[in-house]
């Protein structure tokens, strides 16, 4: 029966999907960063909404294919005085999402969280021990990662309809890489379009955080956070020094591109 009512409910929304709106803004990634905290502490803005089925759309990844109405039929009907929003993590790193997010809403704002790129690659990883998708270590996964998402980026651009199993899921190391990112993104978007925020700032200090993401909508100001981190996972084991070390001398050369980029040292080193 509640398979039934969920079938109902999107075709409904589906057959009114001109009444629902597309995004005003986007939060585009990066994985494991603190997007999960960020979609769910926004949803207390009076002034802002979600969509209202899953947080991770993934529309102009591999949805893309089922239409501009499907997407729409992710949100609710429209209300004036309300801005739109998404989370969908893989949206930074794809190759194909900024032209096609471009062509689509050339005006949304984008927000960015970024994390200690080893530390995010350490999460990642474990995210995906636990959901049972990695039988690696976690030495052996990034000693590997280059042949397991080699060439997958371009089978991607080369085909509409390709979609990577390997480069979503296994691109521990490449996410990391956000100076490279950002350069995409600023291809087809305006620098004052896009807001990086920095993840170890946010849970330091989210008050702080919201405040410049309130600014950069143009809503007022609003209590939203509880400090609580969501979607946090626990660790079964711990970095090796040596692999640590190995990858902070892998990342420098694109932290500091970052940090002359944002005018300041974000202390990943």
């Amino acid at each position: 029966m509640k398979k039934l009512i969920r079938k109902l409910q999107a075709k409904y929304r589906l057959l009114t999907a001109a009444k629902r709106p597309l995004p005003d803004f986007l939060i585009i990634g990066a994985q494991k960063a603190g997007t999960t905290s960020l979609y769910e502490y926004l949803k207390k803005h009076p002034n802002l909404q979600s969509n209202i089925t899953v947080k991770e759309v993934n529309f102009f990844n591999e949805k893309f294919k089922k239409g501009f109405d499907w997407y729409r039929s992710n949100f609710p009907v429209k209300k004036e005085g309300k801005l739109y929003y998404e989370a969908s993590p893989y949206y930074m790193i794809n190759p194909r999402t900024p032209q096609r997010i471009h062509d689509a809403l050339p005006d949304v704002k984008l927000i960015a969280i970024l994390r200690n790129p080893v530390e995010r690659a350490y999460s990642h990883y474990q995210h995906q021990v636990r959901a049972g998708r990695e039988n690696l270590s976690f030495e052996e996964a990034i000693r590997q990662e280059a042949s397991r998402i080699e060439g997958e980026a371009e089978k991607m651009l080369a085909d509409p309809n390709y979609e990577s199993y390997n480069h979503r899921k296994f691109s521990y190391i490449e996410r990391g890489k956000y100076i490279d990112q950002i350069k995409e993104w600023e291809r087809y978007f305006k620098k004052e379009q896009m807001l990086i925020l920095i993840a170890e700032e946010f849970w330091e200090n989210p008050d702080a955080t919201f405040k410049q993401i309130f600014d950069f909508l143009g809503v007022k100001d609003y209590p939203v956070s509880s400090g609580k981190k969501h979607n946090a996972g626990n660790y079964k084991d711990k970095m090796s020094p040596e692999l640590r070390a190995e990858l902070e001398t892998l990342y420098k050369p694109y932290n500091e591109a970052l940090y002359t980029y944002l005018g300041r040292d974000l202390g990943w080193d």
